[in-house]
């Protein structure tokens, strides 16, 4: 049975088409990678190298195991990591997360989690509310961090905070020059907003806190992500309020000031899974609210 070191030698010997910079790049004597392709050359039955000129080249079987060997090298790898050097199994943590949290929440709480927890890998992938609550259920993510307000049938919800809104206006707006804005000032503005089947929490929030300031919003420009808003912005087509997390990032020609209604907020959230939720994602919920 040909070894998995064996197929590590023959992909470094047919990547070089040379013994002697192959063996260079495995820290080997020549003359022992040499044996060592031979001897599997003998244990598969077949010849890998042409050795008939000057610099090797690969024979017909030896092209096709190229793909098959790299396949079972790189499988190999992938093991060893999940499982560790030191035997000790490694988990995955895999988070769906909205876009502001991305930028906003995890740098605070994923770098110091994953210290703590050493045979954690993490994974993060944007994703909006209900593409989350989908991904719960099909056990594709453990966690997710949006902005619900209650939880649905298979998921169970914690609240992390209310997090107030701002005002993203375009660099020479009349309302730039000010500390803060009042809502009512943007009545007659067009307004840039995250589409409702997309963002349904985060676009009702919205629209409330502007009825309460007396208006309904002239919502002109609709973005799928926070950096499409900010470009919006920039500009100069339409105002946009979004989470303070999102005025962290920063694009040129775009200003962000704060509200001044104190109700102009909307929720952060953390969702699980209620029927299976893993160790590792309940570990990390766990230190999002203890954050």
């Amino acid at each position: 049975m040909v070894e998995l070191r064996q197929l590590q030698y023959f992909l470094a010997v047919a990547e070089r088409l040379s013994i002697t910079e192959a063996a260079r790049d495995l820290q080997m004597a020549q003359p022992a990678l040499s044996q060592a392709i031979t001897k599997m050359e003998r244990q598969l039955g077949t010849v890998l190298f042409d050795r008939s000129r000057r610099r090797l080249r690969l024979t017909t079987a030896g092209a096709t195991l190229v793909p098959e060997a790299r396949q079972l090298v790189g499988r190999a790898r992938v093991l060893e990591s999940t499982l560790g050097r030191d035997g000790g199994q490694r988990a995955y943590l895999r988070i769906g997360c909205i876009a502001s949290a991305v930028s906003g929440l995890l740098p605070h709480v994923l770098p110091r989690f994953v210290t703590t927890h050493p045979h954690v890998v993490a994974l993060v992938q944007e994703m909006g509310q209900r593409a989350q609550l989908a991904a719960l259920r099909d056990g594709a993510i453990d966690v997710g961090i949006c902005r619900m307000l209650t939880a649905d049938d298979g998921v169970e919800l914690t609240r992390l905070a209310d997090e107030p809104l701002h005002c993203l206006l375009p660099a020479g707006h009349r309302l730039a020059a000010g500390d803060a804005v009042h809502l009512a000032d943007l009545a007659a503005e067009n307004l840039a907003c995250f589409p409702r089947d997309l963002a349904p929490v985060a676009h009702d929030t919205i629209v409330s806190a502007c009825v309460r300031a007396g208006f309904s919003p002239r919502i002109t420009q609709e973005a799928v992500n926070d950096q499409t808003l900010l470009g919006i912005v920039a500009c100069g087509l339409a105002v946009a309020l979004v989470p303070r997390s999102t005025t962290l990032l920063q694009v040129g020609g775009v200003v962000a000031r704060p509200l001044t209604d104190p109700l102009a907020v909307t929720p952060l959230s953390v969702v699980v899974s209620a029927t299976a939720t893993s160790p590792t994602g309940a570990a990390f919920r766990d230190a999002l609210v203890a954050a």
